[in-house]
């Protein structure tokens, strides 16, 4: 299949793609079972590979109802579109649906008359769904077109873009067989001593405070976990409309997410157990191990955690693809009007390819986290943790958190990761993420007149350089989050744009 272009923050990407159908794509591809661990096998200690076009497939087969309103007809012989070429860790496939926002009605009507393509669903802050009226490769190509003469007539600040669905591969934990909770306290085993975010140190200063909320955007959260049921303020279910955020099955990533930030449990404390939790749910494992979400529905979800949840952080443990204005403006608007004009802080994970960042963390005006070692190094498949991944870097990297064999959170029971309600061994830069959550929300705690970039700067300028490292670089970032300077430079911060209060004191 040609290549297709779309436009995003105003420039014209690129997109090569490969046509698949479902009937070829479930053959080629291995029978494969999922393990609790969230991996994909064709047998004991053994991982089934699996391509961009067998992943998507899969993924169309296992949530074939949810997914249908995206498609005109998803029969066994549809042609679709995937990209190639794309991260590992991320698949992503074209819909025949295209986001637009705030369109006006002529412009609706030209799109009509023009493509025939006609609003499916509206969604909140101006964004709507269209699809086209053909199915298969014909709708991907009247989609591609539509969106690009609606941004080429439009104002250039609205999106106007394929509506595309990513598949997420997950990271499987590994048991560490060390020490559980090095991150807040790292006695040097495993690692070295000091390679932690200094969390016991920062709760001499603050726990948190309720009145600050963490979003977590992910696939569900255990809402009704015993070490989160209390700090739960808001959720809601972007994937199938229920009335909570609760996940399906064994999807316990943003549970493990959840808990790093706001576990109440004594024993497996989060790191700012005195804030608030909302959970927002975009999206839905695939039984493969992935999980499956489109632009719209998340974008949808964002603008309601910072604007109805009231959420002062959101944090982003997902990632890859192409850009998508839709969630790029989204986030502009939590940064921009979030907390009444202060600014929602947004944490974006850096991805786990030992490659380039991925979308959405290459934003400029988002905390964009890289996972660090026990052994205060950027993760590489070349670290002494041993593990086969490396934590992406690139321009656009603010720091780095732990990211290895983080005990936290699990779903209840015998789904998840592990057999109980907790975990010792979660990993990737979505384990990195919620640390940097937890610093903004601690930083918020202790400072909150301050605006979200100067949350941002706070928690860069205060982080400890790795050894070898004295200023920033494209591969650590600031360096490693440290909680208890993050919370000190807030401090002082907050006294400095205080003038009056300082002249009190």
């Amino acid at each position: 299949m040609s290549s297709l272009q779309y436009y995003s923050d105003g420039k014209l990407i690129r997109l090569r793609t490969e046509a698949v159908d479902l009937e070829s794509e479930a053959a080629a591809a291995k029978p494969a079972r999922r393990s609790r661990s969230g991996s994909t096998s064709s047998g004991p200690g053994t991982e089934t590979p699996v391509s961009h076009a067998q992943h998507a497939m899969q993924a169309v087969q296992a949530q074939h109802q949810r997914l249908a309103p995206l498609f005109n007809d998803l029969q066994p012989d549809t042609r679709l579109a995937v990209l190639t070429g794309g991260a590992a860790e991320c698949t992503v496939l074209l819909t025949e649906t295209l986001v637009l926002e705030s369109p006006n009605q002529a412009l609706l009507r030209r799109l009509s008359q023009a493509y025939g393509v006609r609003v499916v669903l509206e969604g909140s802050h101006g964004k709507v769904l269209l699809r086209a009226p053909q199915a298969g490769l014909q709708g991907v190509v009247t989609v591609i077109q539509a969106a690009r003469d609606a941004y080429e007539h439009g104002d250039g600040r609205h999106a106007a873009h394929p509506n595309f669905i990513r598949i997420l591969r997950q990271r499987s934990p590994t048991s560490s067989g060390r020490t559980p909770l090095w991150n807040h306290l790292n006695r040097g085993n495993p690692g070295v001593r000091g390679a932690d975010v200094a969390a016991h140190a920062a709760w001499t200063i603050s726990q948190g405070e309720p009145s600050v909320r963490v979003a977590i955007l992910d696939e569900g959260v255990d809402t009704r976990h015993p070490a989160l049921r209390a700090a739960v303020v808001a959720e809601a279910d972007f994937v199938a409309g229920q009335s909570h955020a609760r996940p399906d099955g064994n999807d316990a990533h943003g549970t493990a997410c959840a808990g790093i930030v706001l576990s109440r449990s004594k024993s497996w404390p989060g790191l700012a157990s005195g804030c608030s939790l909302v959970a927002a749910r975009i999206a839905k494992g695939d039984g493969q191990g992935g999980w499956v979400f489109d632009d719209f529905h998340t974008a949808d979800a964002v603008d309601w955690c910072w604007s109805k949840a009231q959420a002062a952080v959101l944090s982003n443990s997902w990632g890859g693809g192409p850009p998508a204005d839709a969630i790029s403006n989204a986030f502009d608007r939590a940064r921009r009007q979030g907390r009444g004009g202060l600014g929602a802080v947004v944490v974006c994970a850096t991805g786990n390819d030992n490659g380039p960042v991925g979308f959405p963390a290459t934003m400029n005006e988002v905390l964009s986290v890289g996972a660090s070692t026990p052994w205060d190094e950027r993760k590489s498949p070349s670290t002494a943790d041993g593990e086969n991944w490396g934590s992406n870097f690139g321009p656009s990297i603010d720091l780095l958190a732990p990211g290895v064999w983080i005990a936290c959170a699990d779903i209840r029971g015998k789904a998840g990761y592990s057999n109980g309600n907790y975990t010792q061994s979660f990993n990737g830069t979505s384990a990195a993420a919620p640390h940097a959550a937890a610093g903004a929300a601690l930083v918020l705690s202790v400072a909150p007149l301050l605006g979200e970039a100067q949350v941002r700067q706070v928690l860069s300028q205060s982080c400890d350089k790795l050894p070898g490292s004295n200023a920033w670089n494209r591969f650590e970032g600031h360096g490693r989050l440290n909680l208890h300077a993050a919370l000190r430079l807030a401090l002082r911060s907050a006294l400095r744009s205080a003038p009056s209060l300082q002249a009190a004191l």
